[in-house]
This record gives C-alpha cells, sequence and structure tokens, in this order.
C-alpha cells in the first residue's frame, strides 16, 4: 500500500483531467475556507486513481472471484469506481458525474459499500478494499452535507475504521484519523478517543509521534466533553506555548475551547475575552477571507446563545464588527433571538439595536422583518419611545416598501395606553410618506383619540384645526356627547381635506352612535333627556346626513381606502333604515372605487338587518339567492344559522342548511334527508351551531343526522365536534343518549392532533372573498322600502 505520506503519483487519467480542468479555467466549487477538504481529496484521490488504473484488467465475475486470490470482487471495483467519481465530482472535476449532489453521491457509495458488508464472504472482500478507497470514503463521509443523515453519517465512519483495524491493517492518514476521532466525539465515546489518540501516540523507533492540530482539536474536544477542562485547557495552552504548533494553529482550535468553556463554565467572562482578541487577531490575517471570518462568528454567536451567556455575545458581535468582519442574514438571526426574547431586558435590547445602526455592514442587512421584531420587542417592554425611533429609521432606510403592517403592535399600544398624541403623531409620520393606512391603523388611532382625548370645558369648532378636532369629536362620540360630536364632523365636513383619518374617524364614531340607538330601541329603552348618544328621530336623521356628507365628499375624491370603511357606512344606514343612502353607498363603493362585495360584505349586510328589520329580512336574502342558485360564503350561513336558531325557527335554520349540502328541499323529518352530497362552502361552525341549536329545540334526531354528514362534507371530523354534540345532550338532560353516542362516534373521529390542518383550512375558507357572479340586485329587497312595509 502505498504511504499517503509521500509525493502523491499521477496517473495519466487524472493528469489529463486536471490539464482540461486547467484550459477550459474551470472554476472549483471550493473557496479559500475549503482548501484542506480539497487537498485531502486530491492526495487520497491521486493514490486511489493509480490502484484503479493499475488493475484495469482484473475484473472478474463473481463465480471467480472466490477462487481467485489477486484479483479483487467486482463489488470492490464497483466501490473504487464509484468513491473515484465522488471525488472527482467534490473536486469539481468529473466529465461524467455532472452536476450531481455530492451527499447523494457518497450516499451511493456507502450503498456499495454495505453490499460488501452484506455478502456471504464479506471478511475476504472487505480484505481486498485499499486502504485509499476506504480513507476517500470516510472523507466523503465526513464533508457529506444531507441533513437527514447527519448522526448516522458517523457511525458509517467508526464502522468502516473498526473494519480496517480488526484486520491488522490500520488506516496511516493523519487527516483521516482525525475525521475518525470527530465521529466518535459526535457520537459521545469521547473516552475512546482518548485512548485511540494514546496508541496513536506510541513511540516509532526513538521518537515520538507528532500530533497534527486536527487531532489536537479533537482532543480538546474530548476532554471538554468529558467534564476535565483543565487537562482541555492546559493542552491549549501547550499548543500555543509550543514552537511546532506556532504556525500551525487554526481558528478552529479557539472555536473548540470557547465552545467549551462555555459548556463547563470553566473561565470567567474576562478571561474569555482574552481569548476572543486572540481569535481576532488570527482570523484577520490574509490567509482567511471574509467567508471563514462570518462563519466563525456566528458559531461563536450560536454557542453563547446555547449556553446562555448574553454579555459574552454581545462582546464577540461588537469586536466582530470593529475588527471589519462581515455579518450575514444568520448573524442577526441569531443575534434576534437571543436578545429579543420575551423576557429580555429592555437595555440589551436596546444596545444591539445601537451597535446594528452604528455599523455600515450592518445596517445595510437590515430588513423590514428585522425593524419589526424591534419594534415588536421595544413594545411589549413598553418602550415606546425606542419604538418610536425604530420607525422614523426604518422610514429612511432602503429596504422601507411603505407597508404598515409591522406599525401594528406600536399602534396598537398607543390605543391601549389612551396615548392620542402619541398616535396622531405616528399616522401623520406615516401618512407624510405617502403610505395608504390599512384598517386595523384607522381603528387603533381612533381608540386611542377616543380614550386619550381631553374634553374642554369651552370649545369652538370653527377656529379650531384638523387634528384637535379629530381629538375632539372622537372624545365626544366615546363619551356619549353625539350633539358635539356631530357639531364637529359637521366641521371636518366644510374643510377641505383629503385627510384618511378624518373619513375613518366620522365613519366608526356614528356607526357606534347609530348601533347603540338601533340596539336601545329594539329593547325599548325610553330615551330621558339626560341620556348619552342619540336620543331622538331628529338626531338619527342629522347622523345619517352627516355620515352621507362624509361619503360624498370621499367618492368625489380620488383616493383610495379600505373598504371597511364603507362597509360600517352601509351598515349604519341599515340599522338606521335608511334604505336609499344604503344602496347609493353600496353602488358607489362597487361602480367608482371599484370594490367589489366580499364576504365581509355579505356579514355586515346580514348582521345590520337582523339587528334592524328582524330576521325575517335576513331570510328573504337567502330566498333569493337559492332562487337563482347562487352559492353562499360559509360564515354568511352562520350568521344567518345562529340568527335563525336565536328567532327560535330550527326549520328555517335546516333549509339552510339543506341548501349548503346540495339537498333541493328543506326537510325536517331526519327520514326525509337524502344521501345526495356536493363539496360545499360548510365548516366545522356551521355544524356546530347546527348541532347545539337542534338539540336546544329538541329535535335531537335531526341533529345526530347532521353530525353523521360531517363526515361526508367535512375532509377531517374534529373532536371537538363529538365534544359540542355530547355537551349539549348533557346540558339537555339526555344523559342515556349522550353516553350513546359517545360510545357510538368516538371511534370514527380522527385524533386531536389533526385539529391544527383543521384549523388552518377553516382560517383560509373565512379569508375567501366571495364569488364574483352575486350583482347587486341580491342587496335590493333590503334597501327598498316596499319590500320592507309589506
Amino acid at each position: 500500500m502505498p504511504d499517503l505520506s509521500q509525493e502523491p503519483v499521477e496517473s495519466k487519467e487524472l493528469g489529463r483531467r486536471r490539464a482540461v480542468a486547467s484550459a477550459s479555467s474551470k472554476v472549483s466549487r471550493y473557496t479559500q475556507q475549503h482548501r484542506g477538504r480539497q487537498r485531502i481529496h486530491r492526495e487520497l484521490l491521486s493514490k486511489l486513481d493509480f490502484e484503479f488504473q493499475s488493475e484495469g484488467d482484473m475484473l472478474v465475475d463473481p463465480e471467480e472471484a472466490d477462487s481467485t486470490e489477486l484479483r479483487r470482487h467486482i463489488l470492490v471495483r464497483e466501490l473504487m469506481s464509484t468513491v473515484r467519481q465522488v471525488g472527482y465530482a467534490e473536486l469539481g472535476e468529473s466529465d461524467d458525474v455532472g452536476d450531481t449532489e455530492p451527499s447523494l453521491s457518497a450516499a451511493a457509495a456507502w450503498d456499495q459499500y454495505s453490499k460488501i458488508v452484506a455478502h456471504t464472504d464479506s471478511a475476504t472482500l472487505l480484505s481486498q478494499i485499499p486502504a485509499s478507497t476506504a480513507s476517500l470514503l470516510i472523507c466523503e463521509l465526513n464533508f457529506m452535507r444531507a441533513p437527514q443523515n447527519y448522526h448516522h453519517r458517523f457511525q458509517n465512519i467508526v464502522q468502516v475504521w473498526d473494519s480496517y483495524e480488526a484486520q491488522g491493517r490500520p488506516l496511516a492518514s493523519t487527516a483521516v484519523f482525525s475525521m475518525y476521532l470527530r465521529a466518535l466525539n459526535m457520537l459521545g465515546r469521547h473516552q475512546m478517543v482518548l485512548s485511540k489518540v494514546a496508541r496513536w501516540c506510541a513511540p516509532q523507533g526513538d521518537k515520538p509521534r507528532v500530533l497534527p492540530i486536527s487531532v489536537m482539536r479533537q482532543l480538546i474536544l474530548a476532554y471538554f466533553c468529558g467534564n476535565q477542562p483543565a487537562k482541555a485547557m492546559d493542552l491549549f495552552y501547550y499548543i500555543k506555548a509550543a514552537p511546532e504548533y506556532h504556525q500551525r494553529i487554526t481558528p478552529h482550535i479557539y472555536a473548540t475551547v470557547l465552545r467549551g468553556v462555555l459548556q463547563t463554565k470553566h473561565l470567567p467572562n474576562q478571561e474569555l475575552y482574552i481569548l476572543v482578541e486572540d481569535l481576532l487577531q488570527l482570523l484577520t490575517q490574509p490567509a482567511y477571507d471574509t467567508g471563514p471570518r462570518t462563519g466563525m462568528l456566528n458559531e461563536l454567536l450560536q454557542a453563547a446563545c446555547k449556553f446562555d451567556n448574553i454579555a459574552l455575545q454581545s462582546y464577540v458581535f461588537e469586536r466582530f464588527l470593529a475588527f471589519g468582519v462581515p455579518v450575514n442574514n444568520t448573524t442577526l438571526g441569531i443575534m434576534l433571538r437571543s436578545s429579543c426574547g420575551s423576557n429580555s431586558d429592555v437595555r440589551d435590547i436596546h444596545s444591539l439595536y445601537k451597535t446594528i445602526m452604528a455599523s455600515e455592514s450592518t445596517r445595510v442587512r437590515m430588513s423590514e422583518h428585522v425593524f419589526a421584531t424591534f419594534i415588536t420587542a421595544f413594545v411589549r417592554a413598553e418602550r415606546a419611545d425606542y419604538a418610536l425611533a425604530v420607525v422614523r429609521d426604518l422610514l429612511v432606510h432602503p429596504c422601507w416598501n411603505r407597508a404598515v403592517w409591522h406599525l401594528h403592535e406600536l399602534f396598537a399600544y398607543y390605543a391601549d395606553t389612551s396615548m392620542a398624541a402619541q398616535a396622531l403623531d405616528l399616522f401623520r409620520l406615516v401618512d407624510e410618506d405617502g403610505v395608504q393606512p390599512t384598517w386595523r391603523v384607522c381603528t387603533c388611532v381612533v381608540s386611542a383619540l377616543s380614550r386619550g382625548g381631553q374634553l374642554p370645558e369651552h370649545f369652538d369648532p370653527q377656529s379650531a384645526d384638523i387634528d384637535t378636532l379629530l381629538t375632539m369629536g372622537a372624545a365626544y362620540g366615546s363619551q356619549g356627547h353625539a350633539d358635539r360630536a356631530l357639531d364637529v364632523f359637521a366641521e371636518l365636513n366644510s374643510r377641505t381635506t383629503a385627510d384618511p383619518l378624518v373619513f375613518a374617524v366620522i365613519t366608526i364614531k356614528i356607526h357606534q352612535m347609530i348601533s347603540t340607538y338601533a340596539e336601545r330601541t329594539g329593547m325599548g329603552f325610553r330615551f330621558e333627556p339626560t341620556s348619552s348618544g342619540l336620543r331622538t328621530e331628529h338626531e338619527l336623521l342629522v347622523a345619517t346626513s352627516c355620515l352621507s356628507s362624509t361619503m360624498d365628499k370621499l367618492f368625489a375624491l380620488d383616493m383610495r381606502m379600505p373598504q371597511d370603511v364603507f362597509h360600517h357606512a352601509i351598515s349604519a344606514f341599515i340599522l338606521a333604515r335608511d334604505n336609499d343612502r344604503s344602496q347609493h353607498t353600496y353602488d358607489r363603493m362597487v361602480q367608482i372605487k371599484q370594490l367589489g362585495p366580499t364576504s365581509h360584505t355579505f356579514n355586515v349586510l346580514l348582521r345590520a338587518a337582523m339587528r334592524s328589520w328582524g330576521v325575517d329580512a335576513a331570510f328573504d336574502m337567502f330566498e333569493q339567492l337559492r332562487a337563482d342558485s347562487a352559492p353562499m360564503h360559509s360564515i354568511t350561513a352562520n350568521i344567518l344559522i345562529h340568527g335563525l336558531f336565536e328567532a327560535q325557527q330550527p326549520e328555517r335554520a335546516i333549509d339552510v342548511y339543506a341548501y349548503l349540502v346540495g339537498r333541493p328541499t328543506p326537510v325536517v323529518d331526519h327520514a326525509g334527508f337524502s344521501e345526495f352530497l356536493t363539496p360545499v362552502p360548510c365548516d366545522i361552525y356551521t355544524f356546530a351551531l347546527l348541532i347545539r341549536g337542534l338539540v336546544q329545540t329538541s329535535l335531537v334526531k335531526e341533529a345526530a343526522v347532521v353530525f353523521e354528514d360531517a363526515f361526508s362534507v367535512l375532509s377531517q371530523v374534529p373532536r371537538q365536534l363529538l365534544e359540542t354534540f355530547i355537551s349539549a345532550l348533557q346540558e339537555a338532560g339526555l344523559f342515556d343518549v349522550a353516553s350513546a353516542c359517545l360510545k357510538r362516534y368516538s371511534k370514527r373521529v380522527e385524533c386531536a392532533q389533526n385539529e391544527a390542518e383543521d384549523l388552518k383550512y377553516m382560517l383560509a375558507q373565512a379569508n375567501n372573498a366571495a364569488p364574483n357572479c352575486l350583482p347587486l340586485s341580491y342587496f335590493g329587497y333590503l334597501l327598498d322600502k316596499t319590500s320592507h312595509d309589506e
């Protein structure tokens, strides 16, 4: 067997491949940090190539292999060929492997080796495998990048090495020996590492063998993992002081020592800082480029995060930035994970943010998600001033794409803490940048103005500015001063402005006033002169007129607003039974603003109709939909079913359900249900509402039929639906029936681990827009006075 420590012997084939690679200027996939790996590949490949070419005529059949000692078995030859191809693929010099993934090729080489091990005469075949083939196989397994085989590959390395030791011919390569030691460490066999190194260091002649630096690194790791940190540090200090290791020490030695000290807590942070400085002096040498420096930074940050040493993590991050080491997204992710957690100190979060923004290399790496993480962390720590500073930095950063979703946390905090001025200032700051506000932002600002607005004794709307009018209007509306609020809103309508907050405040507050008025009149509430809110039909007319003027002004402007503004206006007009304005607002929303009806539009109309005119008017809408065979959204159907049960009309609720699942006629008797089912927009809430409502109205057999339908209609029946059925029966006093149903259906209901997928499906259904085939005339009966009078 050739000595791997000697100069490699190049075959003609290897020389030809290198000449072709040089002539075509083929660039290796390895960068500077992989030079050691590339050198190992070339040394092992040269030996394997020599043996492979010198025995090209020794291929025999499997029947002849047992009687021929000088010729290798065909399985061994195939293993040599496969390993050889894998090696050239790693070097980027293969003409026949193409773009094969190296991890897959290494797996193929291991499969070929496993065939040899499983052979009936495996001992003979294993003895025929050259040491160069086994060494290169170990090398490929060590550098294998497939995550699914990460732990299993170390067992394979140990198996290959031990098989050669059992044959009495251990592998002589020190590089392969270090890979074997690494595999033992990764498998937790640290004591075996110490014994193997002791045998390896046995004197050869008069001089003991000098261990390479890669072996020393695995020895240090074994000491640390074996709970012997003192010996590990003694060995590290010996390496630093020994002349033979002075030029051979690598940054990986420092990383191993730092990780081991963090794990065992053997040294204080002050001594760890010294090790970090020594590591930086080594990393900043010209021999190392930016890739290894960033990788080493991420490794140390991850280790400090894992062993909960935030002080060292901050020091490493700051010092590496001071030395000009670039960062990547992984670096920022590690720092955010450790510093912006739920239990993190706000001072640490603020210090990290200042460090990132102070360096140009990290500042350019900032993204909207990173800014949003800092905003959320500061808001949860109740430091809105820090969060606002982050927002100001975001607005001038190149990553700013004029989206406000990451500001929702800050707006919500201002609303919860009644910080009206701050919420208004932030809204103006974002609005000046030309950003369209979301409905959540609008509601948060209106809530903050309503809670935080101070009411003066004397207030003149005509002399106030826009922001003061908004604050006073929201505050008056929330505290029951409807007359003063309407005066403020009238003044706002008279101003020439395209402020989106004006339309949001007026629409939200007037909707709240009308909704409260409709609820009180429906309950027979008698208004007193001192009552808050709208008290008379005249005040209701003034409110609807003011809202109509606001809508006219909005439709006349060329500006986009969230569709919820129009939904609130339509709902308010329906609650006030102002049919003409409801229809007019709906028509202009679709025709002028080009905002088609969605499921939310249906829900708003249904809720408003049931609160204002009763469930009969809402059921009329269903009748028109069914007459034209138009589909219904599940949320719309659920609202209607719920209202029908509240009105003690279970037959109509079954009628809606029958239309949803494709049955042509409503049936109350369970025997009349047909078995015809089609895919329909029913969800778990539909069945839960029906089952509970039918049980409460003593239609138990019908409830059982509906529960049976769930197995055909729903993709999965969660256990919560069965629990709803059983609890409804028990609440009705039907304990025997509940016990029988539990016994009958428990085995059919799928396990609770599928609940997450059901929830995901329901949320997706809830967010789907309504079909575009629904014309505006479907809402005409709601807005037509004659139909209501009839």
